[in-house]
């Protein structure tokens, strides 16, 4: 009896807590595949082993048993994988014989990464090279390419790219790297290489012959379907497609095998870098804040030594809101460190990503820290339900505020009311089923709603 695929993907502008789910829900799967971006997309995994920033590598790193997958629609950094495997190697975790590379995906090289920090810093990016990676490949061009079909001498095969830079520095400008730089670079690639390229396969339907085998196969989306590149608020997006369709074409199946989508949403929304934000605390101040705390690499070290986080919550202002949510609640770049722009959650636009993305159950993260709005004036839980007016005013309903001891339950009978009601409103409002809620970082905080049928 052939198995079925299941695609997890976020549901806002990232960092909902995609890996914690994942690393959740890999018992119930044989395969954990990321099938776009790269190391643009950091994900934790807290475990009672240890706790791993992973960029590439699959979140259901931690499950020894299991079989992770990197397919053609990502844009792999070998040097940022090698030390992805040896961070994992030190909490006495194993790639060997687990993790797969598609010979079909693109390989970061030296000028990707230098290009990336020329010119994306004008749209917020995290200077992987992820952007120019792709441009390459969707040029056709000689430098852009694939991990494994060109790559039997790496540090020839990138050399001969940069025999040809020259042809293309109208189009890199000032980014292209010295001669001392490129020699420095391309030694450090070939090093990398040495340790990874046993994990590169070439066969298409590997991932075919498992699910026809019997293998469930889960799909890990590395950023968010608003920063999809083709839906998202241009150009304030990631340079893939995060798509929940995509999964079958970035991750080498067929989609006839599909079987439902999970999204992950969080109940204190966040966004990294530029673009439209309607639920922003603060609206632009708060977007130009953290434009500048970014630039001038601000991040949570700054932030403890100027703002009291509890003081702020209690003035009534919706920028200093927002800097004790970010403080009280960890959201900084993972990779970065950046300040993440706060806002509420967002009824209505999660309502339209359900429907367009066909999302069948949801998973809500950080519910543990709507407890804050208890310290604010109102003393309620706002949650934006409609926009009004060709401005798009928010309307918001207020919900009641709950605490610690109402998050400790079990079992979804033992549940307290103001949970129930925040349960009961994304529900009617999403007509979308809620199987958990997050109650914190770790395996044991979840409250099932619905167990997988």
């Amino acid at each position: 009896m052939s198995g079925y695929a299941d695609v997890l993907v976020g549901l806002q502008y990232g960092d909902e807590g995609k890996a914690k789910v994942i690393d959740i829900l890999a018992p119930e799967y044989d395969i954990v595949g990321r099938f776009n971006g790269g190391a643009n997309a950091g994900h934790t995994v807290a475990t009672e082993r240890g706790t791993a920033k992973l960029m590439q590598v699959p979140s259901a790193a931690f499950h020894e048993q299991k079989t992770l997958y990197i397919g053609s629609g990502c844009a792999v950094n070998v040097v940022k994988l090698a030390a992805e495997i040896a961070q994992l190697r030190e909490l006495g975790v194993s790639m060997e014989g687990r993790l797969f590379i598609s010979s079909r995906a693109a390989l970061i090289q030296p000028h990707h990464l230098e290009v990336d920090r020329q010119e994306g810093r004008q749209i917020g990016t995290t200077g992987n090279g992820i952007g120019p990676c792709y441009a390459d490949r969707a040029m056709r061009m000689r430098a852009g390419l694939r991990v494994g079909l060109q790559l039997k001498d790496l540090a020839s095969d990138v050399g001969a790219v940069y025999s040809t830079i020259d042809g293309n520095a109208r189009r890199l400008g000032n980014a292209a790297l010295d001669s001392s730089e490129l020699a420095a670079s391309l030694e450090e690639l070939d090093v990398a290489w040495q340790q990874v390229k046993s994990l590169v396969i070439d066969d298409p339907l590997f991932l075919t012959k498992k699910v026809r085998a019997g293998a469930r196969v889960l799909f890990e989306g590395a950023q968010s379907v608003l920063l999809d590149v083709g839906y998202g608020d241009q150009p304030y997006v990631t340079a893939s497609h995060t798509d929940p369709s995509f999964a079958y074409v970035g991750g080498d199946l067929n989609c006839r095998f599909h079987r439902k989508t999970i999204g992950v949403v969080k109940a204190i929304v966040s966004r990294v870098g530029m673009g439209s934000f309607p639920s922003e605390l603060g609206g632009e101040k708060s977007a130009d804040y953290c434009a500048a705390a970014a630039e001038l690499r601000r991040g949570a070290e700054y932030e403890a030594g100027k703002y009291l986080p509890f003081e702020l919550l209690k003035t009534g202002d919706g920028f200093e809101l927002g800097v004790a949510l970010r403080m009280l609640t960890g959201e900084y770049g993972t990779g970065t460190g950046r300040p993440r722009r706060i806002g509420l959650i967002d009824i209505p636009q999660l309502r339209q990503t359900i429907e367009r993305f066909g999302v069948d159950e949801i998973f809500v993260n950080k519910v543990d820290c709507l407890r804050l709005f208890g310290e604010t004036p109102a003393g309620k839980i706002p949650v934006v339900v409609k926009y009004l007016g060709t401005d798009q005013v928010p309307v918001l309903e207020e919900l009641a505020v709950f605490d610690d001891a109402a998050l400790r339950a079990s079992t979804p009978a033992s549940i307290a009311d103001p949970v129930l009601a925040f349960v009961r409103l994304l529900q009617a409002s999403l007509g979308c089923e809620v199987r958990a809620l997050g109650t914190g970082p770790m395996r044991s905080q979840l409250i099932y709603f619905q167990r997988e049928k």
